[in-house]
């Protein structure tokens, strides 16, 4: 993975501005791995993709991670602080998957590959769970008889996404929080998309700032002033400000 350039990272949040977040994640990923075609990384996993946004977001803000949440119970402030590599888990290797399983209705053979981007991309208004999970289903047997995705009993379709879910799990990271006011724990999802994409849009906001300051005291272009290193744009702008 190369980091992105400041032009670059300009262009990735400018695209993915009126998109949802799974194109986000292609867009960003696509400017920081361009060896991978951007059908190969839709086909990812969603806990392969979400590993390389967790390098992603090393590489661009570092390892320490700040956040902050309110108690469910008492709605006291919390605030989280931990790295990259606490939240950093197994991810699949986008290999297709077999379960056997006894269900009261009979004996089941499932093969299936886990859930990515495509999928999403595809479900667009089918915010239905089934629906991924039929699009992910391979080849389905009750009793050595062929049947379809569809008619998978709710017990069968629960035993599938759990091994989804354990197969892959950086696509489900969970926070163990625990309030110190009140003592109460709880369980909170981490999305590493989420949280990468909103300091890129901090971090956009402070660069187009300084990109106005400067211009509007040297007259330099966007292009000139980004070609600066972040040292010697911070010195102007340390001089225009005195």
């Amino acid at each position: 993975m190369q980091s992105p350039s400041v032009t670059e990272l300009l262009q990735a949040w400018e695209r993915g501005l009126a998109l949802p977040g799974y194109e986000r994640a292609l867009i960003l990923l696509a400017a920081a791995m361009p060896d991978h075609s951007p059908q190969e990384l839709a086909e990812w996993s969603l806990g392969r993709r979400d590993a390389s946004l967790l390098q992603l977001r090393e590489t661009l803000f570092g390892t320490r991670l700040v956040s902050v949440t309110n108690c469910p119970q008492c709605r006291a402030r919390l605030e989280l602080e931990f790295t990259t590599t606490d939240i950093q888990a197994p991810f699949a290797q986008d290999k297709e998957l077999e379960m056997r399983f006894a269900a009261a209705d009979g004996d089941y053979a499932i093969r299936f590959r886990l859930p990515n981007s495509s999928d999403l991309r595809a479900l667009v208004g089918l915010p239905d769970r089934d629906q991924l999970l039929f699009r992910c289903v391979l080849e389905s047997k009750r009793n050595q008889q062929t049947c379809s995705p569809e008619s998978l009993s709710p017990e069968v379709r629960a035993e599938i996404i759990r091994q989804m879910e354990a197969a892959d799990p950086q696509a489900n990271v969970q926070l163990a929080l625990r309030c110190v006011e009140c003592g109460t724990e709880w369980p909170a999802a981490f999305d590493i998309l989420s949280f990468l994409w909103e300091e890129l849009d901090r971090w956009t906001l402070r660069t187009l700032r300084e990109v106005h300051v400067l211009a509007s005291a040297y007259g330099w272009s966007e292009a000139e002033i980004l070609a600066l290193s972040p040292q010697r744009r911070q010195r102007y702008l340390e001089m225009v400000t005195t």
